[in-house]
């Protein structure tokens, strides 16, 4: 049985993560691992991440940046001058993962490249996210999220049929290679256990957002036929669109041979059914345009609540495009437990995004928030063999 609020497993309690991380992919994929129970020390520099510094604020805080660090602890130190960085080694020799985001070649050239790091910690698993990987031609080649989104080819096949090429509406290069490293950094855990090994992890940004595109890729591959942009349809099934409604437009969804015979029924289009046209899955999508229109015209009598409803009950996938203010009030959403609530020392409540996964059968419901800056670095140095006087020197100099 499912309980989206009873206390949920923490499997990698006891797992230390050391997060060098600035803005989003490092600090998702750290704060994924929090989630999954670790205690993740994000060490800042004493300006503090970047993403402290977008907007919207509340009470002073970003919004952004507690969205993906909850559950973290904060040190400063200025990885700049010699005394911090052999602190921040004396946290490495008591960590198990070291992760980070720094732009190929940045983390070696202040102390912090696998080979000097594995010396310190034999068992340490490294991981770091860049945009093009360790090696190559554009190895030390900056970028962002948009860059990543434009020589992926996913703007290319996103945006309207006669329109210019768009951006995913969120940072999904981002969070698609956290997610990937989450999974890598789990896996060498796994063989850690195993061998008494640590292990180096790199994830390239722009081969994971690629790898995202796999489908479509692929099919590229196999035809050497670049897909169209299609808007909210599909190059593989029809109709699957965004269509008009009597007052506003519904998601519609048709993806075998017995969806598209009920949909017939329920339009009262049973005649299309075996029209040459439209009786097979190829068949439909060549002529996708056509049978847009065909639909378009049923799905204009009525409003979106009432053909919801009537392709629930068919079971055919069918829903409204909500806004933000009607995912937060989406009672699923709020079953599920994907809006949470915190109180946090300088913000005050705030809401944020829920655990998308149980463990156990349960949620991890206790929205810890993000930390403010420096908040533990005397006590993470103390931790790490630091005289309390000299930790609170170094917490004082990081947040001057």
């Amino acid at each position: 049985m499912v309980d989206p609020v009873s206390a949920p497993a923490r499997p990698l309690e006891g797992v230390r993560v050391l997060e060098l991380g600035a803005l989003v992919a490092a600090p998702y994929c750290g704060m994924l691992l929090a989630d999954l129970g670790a205690d993740v020390i994000k060490v800042e520099p004493p300006e503090g991440d970047m993403a402290r510094h977008f907007a919207p604020f509340v009470n002073g805080e970003s919004a952004f940046f507690m969205s993906v660090n909850r559950r973290k602890r904060s040190v400063v130190l200025d990885l700049k001058q010699p005394e911090a960085v052999a602190r921040a080694h004396e946290i490495v020799k008591r960590t198990d993962v070291v992760l980070h985001n720094y732009r190929t070649g940045v983390a070696e050239r202040i102390g912090f490249g696998y080979d000097e790091l594995a010396a310190l910690n034999g068992g340490l698993i490294y991981c770091a996210i860049s945009g093009f990987g360790p090696t190559g031609p554009m190895a030390r080649r900056p970028a962002i999220d948009l860059l990543f989104q434009a020589e992926s080819g996913m703007m290319a096949i996103t945006g309207e049929r006669d329109g210019s090429p768009v951006k995913v509406g969120t940072n999904a290069a981002d969070v698609n290679a956290a997610t990937t490293a989450a999974a890598c950094i789990n896996a060498a855990l796994v063989q850690r256990a195993r061998t008494g090994r640590g292990m180096r992890v790199d994830v390239s940004l722009r081969d994971a957002f690629l790898a995202l595109q796999a489908c479509w890729f692929s099919s590229f591959l196999a035809t050497g036929e670049q897909p169209e942009r299609l808007g909210a349809g599909s190059p593989f099934t029809a109709p699957t669109d965004v269509f008009p409604t009597a007052d506003d437009c519904i998601v519609l969804a048709v993806v075998n041979g017995k969806h598209w015979r009920i949909l017939c029924g329920v339009l009262g289009l049973e005649s299309l059914v075996d029209d040459s046209r439209f009786d097979s899955n190829e068949a439909r999508v060549r002529n996708s345009a056509e049978l847009r229109d065909l639909v378009s015209e049923v799905l204009t009598t009525r409003s979106t609540e009432q053909w919801i409803r009537v392709f629930d009950e068919a079971r055919i996938p069918a829903g409204q495009v909500y806004d933000y203010r009607q995912v937060a009030e989406d009672e699923q959403i709020r079953h599920n437990r994907m809006v949470l609530g915190f109180d946090h020392p300088t913000a005050g409540a705030v809401k944020t995004q829920g655990v998308p996964f149980w463990l156990d059968g349960a949620k991890n419901a206790d929205a810890t928030p993000s930390p403010t800056l420096g908040q533990h670095t005397s006590e993470v140095l103390v931790e790490a063999g630091c005289a309390p006087a000299d930790a609170d020197h170094l917490a004082g100099v990081g947040t001057a």
